[in-house]
């Protein structure tokens, strides 16, 4: 409760009990005017209450938005308000109210809801929260289980999104069989570098969803799938075959919403980076009303924290450049058209994404089983703190050694 609301309220209680027989002593004693409360005993309402009617958001969405901002905040993320204004006009829409917000409502807002403030945010060294850094490294590590324990989220609903992409016909270099009298022997590879998305999830626990397939063009095309078997994935497009603010929301309705109920009907949480169609106010919105926890990863660290880099995006990239390189060499170096693109990726999937690997990119990210030092003690971790050698205990050597002999 507001704390002039309160005094308000405590001096008419005193009154009414015989503890202040004025208003002027009530007043002078809770330090509020004595028209204050002479208007609220003939019956006048509460600022706030009086001024509901006027407000934009009913008292029950300020206090989700409330909510939201102060959950933001304890995950080292408090919204600008910017943010914050994109959220309010969010849930405008709900109300069927289309109409911009004016330019004071945050200040109002605040003023209407004590528990947040608007403060300075203080810039530090950009050193220390980007990259390998310990001290950043170190704080998500204990963000990601305090968050854990906190919600009771099971490990089998931590999952982690991620983005990958592949040039339809790039392939690595290889040893292979020629003239012993060549060092060199160059090998035909196809010449399409058209660029596929894929948006990839798994689970602490090494299931995996359905990938959302991103091509290059305007529509989807019956001739880029194979004519039988063609996998179950989600598959659409965009201009340049990257991701965008639109796919992001559809991957999150279509592919992780429905299949990822939490076993015990609570949160799940969701790890990812902090790239921009993962970070739109629709998407914060979607995993807020839907009970999913969303934690990003520090910035330029995914090589340590991110589990589909740490194991499964590797394999799986392998595995279809040896698809590709195999295609190279029966079919005369045809380019991989998308077609062949489908049937070869679905192959390297099934061994980039098995649960074993799942399993190892997610403990190599010291994530499940929770063991934050196999990331804390790696090489690749900057600014950590030096251990002080171990102070040398002098010698005692045995009494006996200063006796003097004694004579037999």
């Amino acid at each position: 409760m507001d704390p002039k609301e309160l005094a308000i309220q405590n001096a008419i209680a005193d009154l009414n009990s015989g503890i202040f027989t004025s208003r002027r002593k009530a007043a002078k004693w809770y330090g509020i005017s004595e028209s204050t409360i002479r208007g609220r005993q003939q019956g006048q309402q509460p600022h706030a209450t009086a001024h509901q009617q006027q407000q934009r958001l009913t008292p029950e969405q300020e206090t989700f938005l409330v909510d939201w901002i102060l959950d933001e905040d304890s995950r080292a993320q408090p919204p600008s308000h910017l943010r914050v204004r994109e959220m309010a006009t969010r849930i405008l829409h709900m109300n069927s109210d289309y109409e911009p917000l004016g330019q004071l409502w945050v200040p109002h807002f605040i003023a209407r809801n004590p528990r947040v403030a608007s403060i300075v945010g203080r810039k530090i060294e950009s050193a220390r929260t980007t990259g390998a850094n310990y001290e950043t490294v170190k704080a998500f590590l204990e963000l990601f289980e305090r968050t854990r324990i906190e919600l009771g989220i099971q490990y089998e609903d931590i999952w982690n999104m991620d983005e990958t992409g592949v040039a339809l016909g790039v392939c690595t270099n290889a040893r292979v069989l020629a003239s012993s009298s060549k060092k060199k022997a160059y090998v035909k590879s196809p010449e399409d570098r058209e660029w596929v998305s894929i948006i990839e999830t798994v689970s602490a626990t090494g299931a995996k969803l359905q990938c959302l397939v991103v091509f290059k063009g305007k529509h989807l095309q019956t001739t880029w799938f194979p004519a039988t078997s063609t996998p179950d994935w989600l598959y659409t497009t965009s201009e340049n075959g990257w991701t965008s603010n639109l796919i992001g929301s559809e991957w999150l309705q279509r592919i992780f919403i429905p299949n990822t109920a939490p076993t015990s009907g609570g949160y799940r949480l969701l790890l990812l980076d902090g790239h921009g169609s993962h970070t739109p106010i629709d998407f914060m919105w979607l995993c807020k009303v839907n009970r999913i926890q969303l934690l990003y990863l520090p910035a330029h660290a995914s090589h340590l924290l991110q589990p589909l880099d740490l194991a499964p995006f590797s394999v799986l990239k392998s595995r279809y450049r040896n698809q590709i390189q195999a295609l190279s060499a029966l079919d005369d170096a045809a380019p991989v058209k998308k077609e062949r693109f489908v049937v070869s990726y679905n192959k390297a999937r099934a061994e980039g994404l098995s649960e074993r690997v799942i399993r190892a990119g997610w403990r190599a990210a010291g994530l499940c089983p929770y063991n934050p030092d196999i990331v804390l003690l790696s090489s690749q971790i900057t600014g950590r703190p030096v251990t002080p050698p171990a102070a040398r205990q002098a010698q005692e050597l045995p009494e006996q050694v200063f006796n003097t002999p004694r004579s037999s």
